[in-house]
């Protein structure tokens, strides 16, 4: 049983109605593609750095921020539950326990931790408040929730109490699906509360690039108040005056889990989730417009397919403007946290430099900037062929390769930097890791390990491989043909997760006969096919993708 607490004191509210929904809609894997841990642990490309697991036993962790050396409170999406981890230690009483309805990416998503001149620790935490009082009801009894909600709460004796409501945006979807609530938190440069928002699962009004849709209402854009709640620059706000245009510092973003600071220059800088294409990295400026949901990727390309031939054509409100991602994905990873690395602790040659991480492969990215630091600069690796990423675009994802800093995590839900200089990792799988020097570990290095196809030749097996969004090329050999009771092992040669799903997209029978879930890069699934039979199958990521089995 929840204990919810009243607000008996709230200086700043802002009710958001709902919205109309525009008819297109496209559907993103993203919320629903979490990749596995690596059967063998977390590893790091560099010889001189490996990964330590500091705790593990959370349940589905969003987002962490530290109190201390050592000292880190993490939030839990499906329970509600805020945690301390002391030295590595879950603690026994929770800091705080609210009711969250928590479909697809509803929950307790967002903490930054504040400490005040006065001695005071503030908590900012964000989250779907639950409209009954329980976890969930919003899955298990259709109970709509109250709000995407931003409190502010006081540290004290191990618990977070006074809660102090900032904003109060609405939960409601128009396309009845819980997902695109972003719910990330920072405390800029200059002491304010940053706090970013989705579109809530399709909500279209002006904030989206709707030139006749109805006004803003708080979402789908980076928000910006006091810690106190007051609002920043009230005479001259960036897009306008009144509530919500006057606490957006940006706008036209579909959905983020993950946005920093850049330490040397002290901009803003975001990850951003596509539907079926293009997820990426913007530098967002004040007035940032991010095109959406007219625009997607690089405008002169636009990969939503819109007839848009203009700038001028997208929703502008005071000094908004639009404004191309630094980086894209065409086909989307799930792109999550960012973080800028403030510190020389993992080599000077990483100082300052950004990762970034995502759900769908577990994978953690490491990019450079040029000397302005206004653009994302591919610098030359081992890994892979940079020239391909010149146009600082993925567009196979084999040019992923050269980006790929460290593998196995499971899906990435938060990066920070701790009191000690190190990166931390947080995965939806329930533990946390940290990266160190191997000088400054006492546990050997985990070596990269991957699967190799070839083992499992020798015991029967007929491999496949896994080789990219392909068509009917995508696993080979395709078709394959072998007798009742033989196995087949799919090892995926890709740089992303796939699956092995049978049945055909949206064919209403989709894994009934099997279903791999997601292989990460560099593992395999095996299956022994005992009836004879065609089967299809396909990725359910990557729906184009593929293949049958002919078992005779």
């Amino acid at each position: 049983m929840h204990e919810r607490k009243v607000l008996t004191f709230c200086i700043f509210m802002l009710i958001i109605l709902s919205s109309t929904f525009s008819s297109y809609v496209q559907f993103s894997y993203g919320a629903y593609t979490k990749a596995p841990l690596s059967p063998y642990g977390p590893t790091v490309n560099d010889d001189n750095l490996t990964v330590e697991k500091i705790t593990e036993g959370l349940d589905f962790p969003t987002s962490m921020s530290f109190l201390g050396n050592n000292d880190i409170l993490v939030t839990e999406k499906e329970t509600g539950i805020v945690k301390r981890v002391l030295n590595g230690q879950i603690q026994d009483t929770p800091a705080l326990d609210v009711s969250v309805a928590n479909s697809i990416e509803r929950g307790l998503l967002g903490i930054a931790v504040s400490k005040q001149p006065d001695g005071k620790t503030y908590v900012f935490l964000s989250y779907t408040e639950s409209g009954d009082d329980a976890d969930g009801s919003d899955v298990e009894d259709n109970v709509d929730p109250s709000g995407n909600r931003l409190y502010r709460y006081e540290y004290v004796n191990g618990e977070l109490i006074n809660p102090l409501l900032l904003f109060d945006l609405t939960a409601i979807p128009p396309n009845e699906r819980g997902e695109h609530n972003g719910g990330k938190i920072l405390i800029g440069p200059d002491n304010n509360v940053y706090f970013i928002v989705g579109e809530v699962g399709g909500h279209r009004t002006q904030a989206q690039n709707i030139g006749d849709g109805p006004e803003p209402n708080g979402l789908g854009g980076v928000l910006r108040i006091s810690q106190d709640g007051g609002i920043v620059y009230p005479d001259n706000p960036i897009f306008g005056e009144g509530l919500p245009l006057n606490v957006y510092y940006a706008m036209g973003i579909r959905n983020s889990f993950g946005f920093d600071f850049d330490p040397l220059t002290g901009n803003l800088w975001d990850t951003e989730n596509g539907p079926t294409v293009a997820d990426e990295i913007n530098l967002i400026l004040p007035g940032f417009n991010g095109g959406w949901s007219e625009v997607q990727g690089y405008f002169d390309q636009n990969l939503l397919g819109r007839e848009i031939t203009s700038v001028d054509e997208l929703v502008t409100f005071g000094n908004g403007k639009y404004t191309d991602p630094k980086f894209v994905w065409v086909t989307p990873i799930g792109a999550t946290a960012l973080k800028f690395l403030n510190s020389e602790k993992l080599g000077k040659e990483y100082a300052n430099d950004m990762f970034t991480g995502d759900i769908n492969n577990g994978l953690l990215y490491h990019f450079t900037l040029n000397q302005a630091r206004d653009n994302i600069l591919i610098n030359d690796t081992s890994l892979g062929n940079v020239a391909l990423l010149a146009d600082n675009q993925v567009d196979e994802t084999t040019e992923n390769l050269p980006l790929i800093f460290g593998q196995g995590f499971g899906g990435i839900t938060d990066l920070q930097i701790g009191p000690d200089g190190y990166l931390y990792v947080l995965s939806y799988t329930g533990a946390l890791y940290r990266i160190v020097p191997i000088s400054e570990s006492t546990l050997p290095k985990n070596q990269p390990t991957v699967a190799n196809q070839n083992e499992t030749q020798s015991a029967g097996s007929t491999p496949v491989v896994i080789a990219g969004i392909k068509g009917d090329q995508s696993y080979s050999p395709n078709p394959i043909s072998i007798e009742a009771g033989q196995t087949i092992t799919w090892y995926n040669g890709d740089s992303i997760s796939h699956t092995v799903t049978s049945g055909q997209d949206n064919d209403g029978d989709e894994g009934a006969e099997f279903d791999s879930n997601a292989i990460i890069p560099n593992q395999q699934y095996s299956l022994t096919f005992d009836d004879s039979g065609e089967f299809e199958y396909y990725c359910i990521y990557h729906p184009t993708m593929v293949g049958e089995v002919i078992v005779e």
